[in-house]
């Protein structure tokens, strides 16, 4: 009793515990149960804060200056950008969508970092963000924070920040699915939280639909980056599950809601999450598909429920275990590591697998990189590094299924190879599935030992077939020997290959899992090479899984053939031929089908020329004429006919339908010398030709014999012997050992006679009425066993099987059956073979042709080419045309030429190819190749990506200086740039890296001006100003400080001069078609000058190396220009044109291209001096009509005045954080700092004319970078100029000059635009 009462009272402590608990937490218990997905935080009404909203577009930003500096992580920040992308970022924008995995390189808060596009928004997408500081608003976000985060209890929010992406698109302007959710910044003067909120069924989309570099986009991620690195992402980011995780899981206990703790922190700490309490975000294990089991399956799977839970399988048009679904034919890269040794030698932990599978063929291209020589020699031999991959991705042929559909790309794949020399290696290969990149990723760890093989020798590997046997339903094991030859060595390397294949596989309740089940896998087209020069091991190989001993592409499912087609067996893969009596033909999209071929039309019929032909799909049909009676292949006039007939030719046939006679004559007769002759065993008029004997009868040697029987010699039956005997009608020629044919037929014997065995059952009873074609009639022939006429059959005594020496030598004995078979090409009754006819009827015979007794002849005036075609007779001119090419007339130049027909390109003398469809509709690139549209968008072509070069169906990796140092300069180093690895000439040196030079050094620290007549120097403090050149009128100027020399043109003596810094070595260095050179500017990278010309309004390059070298870029759309400045960096070029009616200032590449307005009359008036900012790359220039100098970023378009309320800005120039410009009323040389404080003007004394033009400042600095053109003029040729161009595949182009001999270059120097 007391022990009862004992546990009554434990119940009612534990109830008054429970109770206690519940009644401290109830304050906000009942805040968070009603705190649904969907409440989001909106702009207050009569908010003091204004709300802003991002321009529509895929690159956007709005930027926040805040009050109050914000922590966050362990800093503290006071400007906050929100980007188009699904990302806040702290003090600096960050628009673009970088496809790469967390963490980014700037501060930032993502709560949907995706690529996001509203560039065709609907009325009902926006993104906003507003700063709030209301009441209930705050007071919400507190309660927030306090309940998530007990130990912040006196936290008490004072701002928010909102910022909201409602129902955006995604990359490229898609608006089929759209995203909503929101980020919320709870901030105090010390505390910062961020709270995700995603509407409930707001997420519809991951990921855009294109990557850069032919990359997928990454899955959305979601999480924080510190400006130090560290990093805290939501689980699930980047993948799949996001879609659920995000939207349906939370770390507060409501679906959609996320809370998270992020300054101030501490330098090691990361991102704090709420303390789960009542274990509100535990996510239960699904046993069901009905209890969440199908957010755990692919986007493009269903989930299907067994008796012991569920499991995922991929929709139609898609392949893999369900977790993991690829699209059907959709190409996928595989990339991984190396480890471990071979022979003792240490694999280069920066080698690295990447393998292209173009899987709709079950192609895969694997290359290893960097290996040494002596390793990817030996590597080579190592199969399973592209037989996993092989097993993996292969043909599945018969429901068979590959390794993606068993493992989704997650398994563990083990083998060792055995070789019969004694070596043995292990290779172990984790694969573990796709990455962000939905590339597959791999581990491999090799070790052990395999035979010396010499790197340049060639291995040849034969195609073998493979047996992988199910040990269980998640395991697979193979064993098979393979034999790998070096023919110049005539060596053989044999080998067994053990593979252990296991992962972890969902299997439905009525799937066959029996152990010991094999399947059969095939591997051909196999290549094993390592290229020295790339330090690369490169292997191929085509697999198909499900094969048996007969199968081929024709029969095993793998061939797909349009209408009219038939499907032929070709190497390891098929073509697609056409039907007899249908021809390729190429359509408007370059694709090609099988058409009808109308031999009706084309006269290449076998109708009687008394026959009426009808074209029909794949054929036609012949019917006589009136008056003639036939099977229409053959018509004879009616016995009522009138004996006039003869000639008779029906009404609708017209004479003149035919070019000469030779179209008239019979099919049994031939055109000589513009007439018809019967042929030999015919008799008539040429146009008629009858046979002289009966049908089954020919002439020979001027007689009737039977056409049943062969005349010709045949072999005797002899047993062992030695004792020959002959067929009936035939003797024995003993000296020879042969049968030869003696009977003899009368030569009146007629057709007539000969009721055909259709009509009259005339066979004998071992015999049957067969129908022959080249005859045009039934005729009996004996049973096998029997021999004879067909009408006298008589009983074979010995059979094959016992003596096959009674097949004819052309045959073989079936001894099944017990009957001798014609050896194909071959027809007869086994016993008696001949050549089988080339034709049987005029249709099998192509265009142009006709069937004559089994042999295609030309018609009359065709005859056949190296194609086998017939066509018009006589040569091409001197030649004659290779495949798929016709003989063309050129009238203007009177001669025959070869020209491909339609569809078709290549070498018309050799052989023409049917143009392939491009890349866009047949994914058909090489490894290291993409898809890119050409000048035409509505063409594209592949083009080898960056690092590799070739014709975009096989791409070599470019040779660069860190496989190959020797590239380098001895005063260069190989570093890896934005444009890749590149030799980089050693401080103190210039050059493009393969050959450096040393920079001389030389004075600075000083202005130099234009005067006019003179040209001044003037040091920094305005004191000891001097002149140091005379020229008659020198305007603009620019430095080469490479060379230590000034450049000015001069308009008064037409030519542009240059000098060294203190004046010496004066020299005219252009004065050739020069006419007012007002601006000069000096791009001392790639060593070129270019000026504007204000009297032949143009603007002008030349080489400083070489003068000879000039071109015009631009002559069209000019009035004054004037001013004129070269950016190296950002390789741009910029001028102004000064027109009063409409000034403007505009820029183009380094070599003219890509000229665009970049000021226009709204934001210029007298723009005159141009000057670049190295630092920023933003354009500065003095306007004498607005009186001011500003600068303007190129990119952005942002523009920002540095002076204002000037007088007559003339001359400008940057340096030491100063502008410095020459104003023609004040008479001074003026400056301002970089922060607009305008500083004292420098008056200097005059000794020209009293003003001052254009100026350069002379600084202890040069840019040292390189270009393609700085060295040897970027070899170009033929007397053209190296100009930069990063657009350009070589980053350059070579323009034409006026010495150029192989370009149509314009009357004086070069291109024009």
């Amino acid at each position: 009793m007391f022990s009862k009462f004992k546990d009554i009272a434990q119940y009612l402590c534990l109830a008054l515990l429970l109770c206690t608990f519940a009644t401290a937490n109830a304050q906000y218990q009942h805040y968070v149960d009603t705190l649904g997905a969907n409440v989001f935080f909106e702009h207050p009404e009569g908010s003091q804060s204004p709300i802003h909203y991002l321009n529509e577009g895929d690159s956007e930003f709005v930027a926040l200056d805040l009050d109050r500096p914000m922590s966050f992580y362990s800093e503290k920040y006071d400007k906050l950008f929100i980007n188009t992308n699904g990302i806040l970022t702290f003090n600096i924008e960050f628009p673009e969508y970088i496809n790469q995995p967390f963490p980014l390189e700037y501060p930032s808060i993502a709560p949907f970092y995706a690529n996001v596009d509203t560039t065709l928004a609907y009325n009902i997408t926006s993104i906003s963000v507003f700063e709030s500081s209301d009441e209930q608003q705050l007071q919400r976000a507190t309660d927030l924070v306090k309940y998530a985060y007990p130990d912040k209890s006196d936290f008490v929010a004072d701002k928010l920040i909102v910022a909201t992406w409602k129902n955006v698109g995604h990359f490229s302007a898609k608006n089929d699915k759209l995203n909503t959710f929101q980020a919320v910044l709870i901030a105090n003067e010390e505390q910062t939280f961020v709270q995700f909120i995603y509407e409930h069924d707001g997420i519809q989309w991951l990921q855009g639909e294109t990557g850069a570099l032919g990359l997928p986009d990454i899955r959305a991620q979601a999480g924080f980056v510190a400006e130090d690195g560290r990093h805290y992402y939501i689980e699930g980011s980047g993948t799949d599950s996001a879609r659920f995780t995000f939207s349906e899981n939370s770390n507060i206990g409501v679906p959609g809601v996320w809370l998270f703790h992020v300054g101030a922190l501490n330098e090691t700490a990361n991102v704090e999450v709420p303390i789960d309490q009542e274990d509100l975000n535990v996510v239960p294990q699904a046993a069901t598909c009905a209890e969440s089991g199908h957010k755990t399956c692919n986007f493009n799977a269903d989930c299907h429920d067994k008796s012991d839970g569920f499991c995922c399988v991929c929709h139609e048009g898609f392949y893999g275990n369900g977790k993991a679904c690829l699209k059907n034919d959709y190409p996928i890269r595989v990339t991984g590591t190396l480890a471990g040794q071979i022979n003792g030698q240490v694999i280069d932990e920066r080698a690295k697998l990447q393998s292209y599978v173009v899987t709709a063929d079950a192609r895969s291209y694997t290359a290893v990189n960097p290996v040494s020589a002596e390793l990817g020699a030996q590597l080579r031999l190592i199969v399973p590094v592209f037989s996993a991959i092989g097993w993996l991705f292969a043909k599945p042929l018969k429901g068979a299924l590959n390794g993606y559909h068993l493992t989704g790309g997650d398994f563990v794949h083990s083998s060792r190879i055995r070789f019969d020399t004694g070596e043995s290696l292990l290779v172990n290969q984790t694969f573990e599935g796709l990455n962000y990149w939905d590339q597959l990723s791999v581990k491999l760890e090799l070790f052990g030992d395999v035979p010396f093989v010499n790197g340049n020798a060639k291995l040849h590997m034969a195609d073998y077939v493979d047996e992988y046997t199910y040990v269980s339903a998640n395991e697979v094991h193979s064993v098979h020997t393979h034999t790998i030859e070096i023919p110049e060595e005539s060596r053989v390397i044999n080998f067994q290959l053990e593979q252990s294949i296991s992962f972890d596989r969902c299997v439905l309740d009525y799937a066959d899992l029996s152990t010991g089940k094999s399947v059969l896998q095939k591997a051909s087209k196999i290549v094993l090479d390592y290229f020295e020069r790339d330090q690369a091991l490169r292997t191929s190989v085509l697999t198909k899984i499900g094969v048996d001993a007969e199968s081929n592409a024709c029969t095993d499912g793998t061939a797909i053939c349009g209408e009219n087609t038939v499907c032929v067996p070709y190497e390891d893969t098929y073509r697609c031929d056409c039907r007899h009596g249908f021809a390729p033909q190429l359509q408007a999209d370059n694709l090609e089908v099988c058409v009808d071929i109308d031999e009706c039309l084309l006269q290449t019929h076998a109708c009687d020329e008394n026959a009426l032909c009808t074209n029909n799909d794949g054929g036609f049909t012949c019917v006589c004429f009136d008056g003639f009676e036939g099977n229409g292949y053959r018509c004879l006039k009616n016995d009522t006919a009138n004996d006039e007939q003869a000639a008779y030719t029906p009404d609708y046939i017209i004479s003149g339908n035919y070019q000469d006679e030779c179209q008239r004559c019979s099919h049994d007769a031939d055109c000589v010398e513009g007439r018809c002759q019967c042929r030999a065993g015919f008799d008539g008029d040429g146009y008629e030709c009858h046979h002289v004997c009966g049908h089954d009868q020919v002439l020979e040697n001027g007689r009737c014999v039977p056409i049943l029987l062969d005349e010709h010699q045949v072999q005797p039956q002899c047993n062992f012997l030695g004792d020959c005997t002959c067929p009936a009608g035939y003797e024995l020629v003993e000296e020879s050992q042969v049968c030869r044919y003696t009977a003899q037929y009368s030569t009146d014997y007629k057709s007539d006679e000969l009721v055909p065995c259709d009509v009259d059952a005339n066979c004998h009873i071992n015999a049957t009425c067969e129908w022959y074609e080249n005859e045009m009639r039934h005729a009996c022939t004996c049973n096998h066993g029997f021999q004879g006429d067909g009408y006298n059959c008589e009983l074979i005594d010995t059979s094959c099987t016992y003596n096959a020496d009674v097949c004819d030598p052309h045959a073989f004995c079936e001894y099944n059956e017990s009957r001798c078979i014609c050896e194909e090409g071959y027809e007869g009754d086994g016993y008696h073979c001949q050549l089988a006819p080339d034709c049987r009827d005029n249709a099998t015979c192509g265009q142009n042709a006709f069937c004559d007794a089994g042999v295609c002849q030309c018609l009359a005036g065709f005859e056949r080419d190296v194609s086998d075609i017939c066509v018009p007779a006589g040569r091409c001119g001197p030649v004659f045309c290779g495949a798929n090419a016709i003989c063309k007339w050129d009238s203007v130049q009177g001669v025959q030429y070869c020209d491909c027909i339609e569809g078709y390109a290549g070498d018309a003398l050799e052989s023409c190819r049917s143009i392939p469809p491009p890349c866009n509709v047949r994914n058909n690139c090489g490894v290291h190749a993409t898809c890119e549209p050409t000048d035409d968008p509505a063409i594209y072509e592949c083009q080898c990506n960056a690092g590799f070069h070739g014709d975009g169906y096989v791409c070599v990796e470019d040779q660069n200086c860190l496989n190959t140092p020797q590239m380098c300069d001895m005063n260069a180093k190989c570093l890896s740039t934005n444009n890749g690895l590149l030799c980089v000439c050693n401080q103190g040196f210039y050059g493009n890296g393969s050959l450096c030079l040393e920079r001389q050094q030389h004075e600075s620290g000083f202005l130099l001006v234009s005067q006019g007549v003179v040209i001044v120097r003037v040091p920094l403090n305005g004191k000891n100003v001097k002149p140091i050149s005379v020229a008659s009128m020198a305007i603009g100027l620019d430095k080469d400080c490479v060379e230590g020399r000034i450049y000015w043109g001069d308009i008064s003596s037409k030519k542009i001069v240059s000098a060294k810094y203190d004046g010496t070595d004066s020299k005219t260095f252009l004065e050739d078609d020069i006419e007012s050179p007002e601006g000069i500017a000096i791009d001392i990278v790639s060593r070129r000058i270019y000026w504007t010309d204000s009297v032949k309004d143009t603007i002008e390059v030349a080489s400083l190396e070489d003068p000879t070298l000039r071109a015009v870029l631009v002559n069209k759309n000019l009035v004054n220009p004037r001013g004129i400045a070269v950016d190296p960096y950002r390789e741009k070029l910029y001028w102004s044109d000064w027109n009063r009616e409409s000034p403007k200032i505009e820029m183009a590449d380094l070599d003219g291209t890509g000229r665009e307005v970049l000021l226009g009359s709204d934001a210029v008036n007298l723009p005159n001096s141009l000057v670049i900012l190295e630092s920023s790359g933003e354009l500065c220039y003095a306007d004498a009509g607005t009186k001011k100098v500003e600068c303007i970023d190129s990119y952005s378009k942002q523009l920002r005045t540095i002076s204002n309320d000037l007088t007559y800005p003339f001359g400008l120039t940057f340096t030491h954080n100063q502008f410095y410009w020459t104003d023609w009323t004040t008479k001074k040389l003026e400056s301002v700092d970089t922060f607009g404080n305008r500083q004292k003007g420098i008056q200097t004394p005059f000794f020209g004319s009293h003003k001052m033009y254009g100026m350069t400042a002379i600084e202890d600095s040069c840019p040292q970078i390189s270009s393609p053109c700085q060295i040897s003029n970027g070899g170009c040729v033929d007397a053209r100029i190296c100009l930069v161009n990063s657009k350009a595949p070589s980053g350059k182009s070579c323009k034409c000059t006026a010495l150029s001999k192989t370009c149509n270059a314009p009357p004086q120097f070069g291109g024009q635009f």
